[in-house]
């Protein structure tokens, strides 16, 4: 192969990587700022659940655990009410 056609092949693959490390830093920022916003749910749901139950705190460890075993959040549709 000749020199400059090593050199546009180069270029070509150099673009290619800044392109995708730009993606990824946008992905990056977007998770960020939807791990904040769910960060902020949470605790205004830990604030409400902490004024309106005030046993919450108590016994939030055993519904912890309760739900680690029986929830996969993989599998977990929000839009639908969990199963009774």
């Amino acid at each position: 192969m000749e020199d400059k056609e090593l050199q546009q092949r180069f270029h070509l693959l150099h673009q290619e990587v800044e392109a995708a490390v730009s993606l990824v830093e946008d992905v990056k920022l977007n998770c960020k700022t939807a791990t904040d916003a769910l960060k902020i749910e949470i605790e205004i749901l830990r604030r409400f659940m902490e004024r309106y139950h005030p046993d919450f705190a108590r016994r939030y460890p055993e519904l912890r655990a309760e739900v680690v075993q029986e929830v996969d959040p993989e599998w977990m549709d929000l839009g639908t009410p969990p199963p009774s």
